[in-house]
């Protein structure tokens, strides 16, 4: 599968439209929820900019990253591989972007979304926009992984980018007032650090200091502190014993508190069990974690109505196939992904053309080789 990289001209950097600062909110799953929209989309080469009756693979991440975070990426894989921060391989997170050399000289000449679990959405050649296993097994993995390049990870950088364009100066009189009785903030949809911060009279870089982030990236919910000093913060390093080694170490703790650079996969191996067993446990329907979570090691599947599980076959035999009920919020790659298949797998089982799927509909399961 050789590319050809687009003769277009190259666009230096990240632009942002007036919009811009709302969007920064936007997780990489989101970027991802967005992708998957357009699953089985046609391949084109040179296809238009922001098309979205047909891609190639840069036009596909450009056109992604312009609808969810109103970024501008340059038309080029190669010319997106100097945007945003270098990831390494085991710190990838969903939404991050991985580049390969399918031409074999060197060069960046395709560029794919990361999904989670190893696994990437990208516009192919042959089969258009489609998702595939880069990391985590299968045959496609022999050919993806040995031509990775590197991985850029923007969502976050997006954040970076504006706050450097902004005063840290405290907000104007429209801004909440500051109290000495708040000693946390919980985030909502369109805010950022730079904004938290400057509503609270206080620099971006004491924000994420209190709360030991080592990246821009939030997510509506979070809860983060405003108050505190470096006393606080070395007590929760002491307290955390051996926070800074490779993979948390196994213990027989029922349950284990994400720190900074953690990931479900290395949490999950650290502590001898698989990462959908780990998910299952604590109610997860995606692979995005935060430092301070408390995660369960062992127990029961979580009730939670976000759990995936799984019902009754229909045959009675139990090496046959078996149905799922789709619940609310489940989506085809969820479900395929907990049943150890793919999405095109699950799809031709039950003769799908489209990924609309709606709660109360049953599934039924191949069995995963």
């Amino acid at each position: 599968m050789k590319k050809i990289i687009v003769p277009t001209a190259l666009v230096s950097g990240l632009l942002f439209s007036g919009a811009g600062q709302q969007a920064l909110a936007a997780s990489g799953q989101d970027v991802v929820s967005q992708a998957l929209n357009y699953q089985g989309k046609a391949y084109q080469y040179a296809a238009p900019a922001f098309s979205e009756d047909s891609f190639d693979c840069s036009s596909f991440t450009q056109f992604i990253y312009s609808k969810v975070l109103n970024a501008s990426l340059p038309r080029t894989s190669s010319a997106q591989s100097e945007q945003g921060i270098a990831v390494s391989k085991d710190q990838l997170q969903p939404g991050d972007l991985l580049f390969f050399d399918t031409a074999g000289d060197g060069g960046i000449h395709h560029v794919g979304i990361y999904m989670g679990n190893g696994k990437m959405i990208s516009a192919e050649v042959t089969v258009g926009v489609h998702i595939t296993n880069v990391f985590s097994g299968g045959g496609s993995q022999s050919y993806w992984e040995p031509k990775f390049k590197t991985a850029r990870r923007v969502v976050a950088a997006t954040e970076t980018e504006s706050a450097q364009n902004q005063s840290e100066q405290p907000a104007q009189s429209t801004a909440p007032a500051q109290t000495s009785a708040t000693s946390s903030y919980t985030v909502k949809s369109g805010d950022s650090l730079w904004k938290i911060a400057s509503h609270h009279g206080m620099t971006v870089a004491k924000l994420k200091s209190l709360n030991h982030l080592k990246s821009d990236l939030i997510y509506p919910g979070q809860a983060l502190k405003l108050s505190g000093s470096t006393q606080t913060e070395a007590a929760s390093q002491n307290s955390g014993a051996v926070q800074e080694t490779e993979a948390p170490a196994k213990t027989s703790a029922a349950t284990y508190t994400v720190k900074s650079g953690d990931s479900l996969w290395k949490i999950a191996t650290g502590n001898g069990i698989s990462v959908s067993a780990l998910k299952s446990i604590n109610g997860l329907n995606s692979d995005v974690i935060y430092p301070g979570q408390t995660l369960k090691l062992s127990g029961s599947a979580s009730s939670s109505k976000t759990v995936i599980t799984q019902t009754a076959a229909k045959s009675t035999s139990s090496s046959s196939k078996s149905t799922y009920k789709v619940k609310s919020g489940d989506s085809l790659w969820e479900i395929a992904t907990l049943h150890g298949i793919s999405v095109n797998q699950l799809m031709r089982a039950n003769n799908l053309s489209a990924t609309l799927i709606y709660p109360g509909q049953h599934l039924l399961i191949p069995s995963s080789l």
